[in-house]
């Protein structure tokens, strides 16, 4: 038990350095596991390999993302850490200690020059235990792109199938308890398939379209979707009720990102830790909904039916501009309204090419229209896309914040096809973190792009993993029969659930001062636990939690909160919901039974 205060947790994540250049590596990205637990509101410390033997006793639970020889000394150290009870999580690596994950890594099927190591490449994590924590939340096999290839001894908790859905004896999810330790090994690489799925792969040339005609992405225009990393057969699923349309109903890389926040939450209840969360969202509210418009066409008798319908709803949304844009006194009636202007960069139109000139031209024009509102938010016009990262460093140095143009532009790739529907920062290809957001276009138009049934695998797979259902909805389809009904059916649909519409600019800016808190001298106790939490700025209605797999009472500086308990990613949770300013003092304590 810890009985001193620690920088900030008990949770301490150790990220192996990369093999030498031209070496095989079992974990992409591996850095990415900070913007996987930053957006998720875990309280964390970070450790280096070379601190592992000194650091590791302060600590009660280990996450290792990746493969590395570590040296004796530190092999040593995680051995005796882990027997005498520490809770371990390797991803993508033994680290040497296969014995105590009870797997057997397995080397290449032949040895070749710069071959290697061993590695998984791509495949599906397939569930043999479906009731087990980590894996409740799962409903269709996982796809992965690389990881350690390992051979269990006992059978696994999820297993391997290979790119074709074929068995193999490899194990994707292993539990074992050495000692008085607790240890998972997911051997596939998280950080990768939620990097590579999210942003996909350079859009260069075009992509290959679904095998049933419902998404000809190869149509001779460079778009997100044409580095969309899913697959057509393993990752759609059939859209309930329209025979004929498989759409991407299920956020795959939402799944990963939850598969390790389940694995943490697990070995923590495990070990008696007490771990604190911020909470995604204010007010305890499950998940939110985003609702935007591309001004497509500039059409001011649409426009202002758009907006009659929007004010009957009460609702902000985020309208795309794009040039020449809408008359201006159209343009101060939108903003007058609370909606927020926002870009909408067009490399469609002859003579507009998808360059940095053309869209720096762009930006500086619909500047100068949006009357002094700087925009935050972008959308590119269809979607265009070209190359990889480089089209956000546009944005940044352009002051914009929050990007929407990966999604879906043909029907029978509506839905996840990027595998989320949270705000993610992307990673650039030498691994750095982008400052920058993305925010997935799940689908277009109900009734015009897609049928009015693809709104319910949304909202539930959106509720599900607390995510943020956005929705277009162009001004220049809103005449069209069943649009506004299907528009209002979906505000409607979602308020029933409690979800709450934003802006993107509010998401933006909530999700940037969230991730601005900082965690600081935790200390647990028989009977309670304890946390500085500080945020710089003020966070209205901010929900924190501590992982409680019993009844227990939430104090924040010194005064009892009355807020209850509430199952998050499939664990209990005690919260309290309170304005953040400077810093607070947040402890718990066990309910005398």
């Amino acid at each position: 038990m810890i009985e001193q205060p620690i920088p900030g947790s008990p949770l301490a994540v150790c990220v192996m350095p990369p093999p030498a250049p031209n070496a095989a590596r079992t974990a992409a990205y591996p850095q990415a596991i900070h913007e996987i637990l930053g957006h998720a509101g875990v309280c964390y410390d970070t450790m280096a390999v070379d601190d592992l033997p000194s650091a590791l006793p302060r600590y009660r639970v280990l996450l290792t993302v990746g493969d590395a020889d570590l040296k004796e000394e530190a092999r040593a150290a995680l051995r005796r850490w882990v027997l005498a009870g520490g809770a371990w999580l390797a991803v993508a690596g033994t680290c040497g200690l296969a014995d105590l994950l009870d797997v057997e890594v397995e080397a290449p099927a032949y040895s070749v020059w710069g071959g290697g190591g061993g590695t998984l490449g791509e495949g599906y994590l397939t569930v043999d235990h479906r009731l087990h924590p980590v894996l409740a939340h799962l409903e269709i096999p996982l796809h992965f792109f690389n990881g350690l290839p390992v051979r269990p001894h006992d059978r696994p908790l999820a297993g391997v199938s290979d790119a074709h859905q074929r068995h193999t004896r490899r194990a994707a999810l292993v539990e074992t308890g050495p000692g008085q330790g607790h240890c998972l090994l997911v051997a596939p690489d998280i950080t990768g398939a939620v990097v590579r799925i999210r942003q996909g792969v350079g859009a260069t040339r075009d992509g290959v379209s679904s095998p049933d005609g419902t998404a000809a992405i190869c149509d001779d225009v460079l778009k997100s979707d044409d580095g969309a990393a899913l697959d057509w057969h393993f990752d759609r699923l059939p859209l309930r009720g329209v025979p004929g349309l498989n759409v991407f109903s299920q956020p795959v890389a939402d799944q990963w990102a939850e598969l390790l926040l389940r694995a943490l939450f697990y070995l923590a209840s495990g070990a008696g830790v007490s771990l604190p969360v911020l909470w995604l969202y204010p007010r305890n509210v499950s998940a939110l909904a985003h609702l935007s418009h591309d001004s497509d066409l500039n059409e001011p008798g649409k426009a202002r039916r758009m907006l009659d319908a929007l004010r009957s709803l009460d609702l902000a949304s985020t309208w795309c501009i794009v040039l020449p844009g809408y008359p201006p006194d159209l343009m101060t009636a939108i903003r007058a309204a609370g909606h927020e202007l926002a870009t909408h960069f067009d490399a469609m139109t002859e003579g507009c090419p998808f360059t940095e000139a053309e869209f720096d031209r762009q930006h500086s024009e619909l500047v100068g229209s949006f009357q002094g509102d700087a925009p935050v938010t972008n959308k590119n016009h269809y979607l265009r896309w070209e190359g990889d990262t480089e089209f956000f460093e546009w944005l940044i140095a352009r002051g914009i914040r929050l990007d929407e143009s990966k999604g879906a532009s043909k029907t029978g790739e509506a839905g996840f096809n990027f595998g989320t529907c949270h705000p993610y920062r992307p990673i650039a290809p030498d691994g750095s973190t982008l400052d920058i957001l993305e925010l997935p276009t799940l689908s277009q138009d109900l009734m015009v792009f897609a049928p009015r049934e693809l709104l319910s695998p949304l909202l539930e797979a959106a509720e599900r993993h607390h995510g943020i259902l956005h929705l277009l909805f162009h001004p220049a389809h809103i005449d069209k029969p069943g649009v506004e009904d299907a528009l209002r059916g979906a505000v409607g649909a979602a308020r029933m659930k409690g979800f709450e519409w934003w802006t993107a600019r509010r998401i933006e800016a909530w999700e940037r001062a969230r991730r601005a808190v900082v965690w600081s001298g935790y200390s647990q106790r028989p009977g309670g636990a304890s946390v500085m939490v500080t945020t710089p700025g003020r966070l209205e209605g901010a929900t924190l939690m501590w992982l409680a797999p019993s009844a227990a009472r939430v104090s924040v500086d010194g005064a009892t909160a009355e807020d209850g308990a509430v199952v998050r990613w499939g664990f209990r949770f005690q919260t309290a919901v309170l304005d953040m300013e400077s810093e607070h003092r947040l402890a718990i304590g066990r309910v005398a039974p």
